[in-house]
């Protein structure tokens, strides 16, 4: 299972803390401290309505997938076959479930891994498995 580090934990609390400073709604303080959490692969979202809800800052930091372990078994299996070049159609058939299940999988890892398109499924396994 992913995890964030130690020096992961205090990047994302500096941020926090700058992102609290008084009389700065995005306080350019906690710009360096997300971006070296990017930079390792950690994805994360500023919860503005909640944020605004509650009075302070709620950043949502999800930990960068460093393996398999990340991912369901079926969308594993999917990921495989997504890294093999089949289709939607194609991995269906192969796992006997419909074209819009394979598409919901597909969603579900591009939003588990932080990656933006398909292609990216595969050098993301391949970067995994080593």
């Amino acid at each position: 299972m992913s995890h964030f580090s130690k020096s992961d934990t205090d990047t994302l609390s500096s941020a926090l803390a700058a992102l609290t400073r008084a009389d700065q709604a995005l306080a350019p303080a906690a710009l360096p401290h997300l971006a070296a959490l990017a930079e390792t692969g950690h994805s994360f979202h500023i919860d503005l309505t909640t944020s605004h809800t509650l009075g302070t800052p709620v950043i949502i930091a999800r930990p960068a997938a460093r393996d398999l372990t990340a991912l369901t078994p079926r969308q594993a299996e999917v990921a495989r076959a997504v890294a093999e070049g089949l289709t939607n159609k194609d991995i269906a058939r192969a796992l006997g479930i419909s074209p819009a299940t394979v598409k919901d999988h597909v969603h579900a890892i591009l939003d588990r891994l932080s990656l933006n398109r398909r292609s990216a499924i595969a050098a993301w396994l391949h970067s995994a498995q080593r």
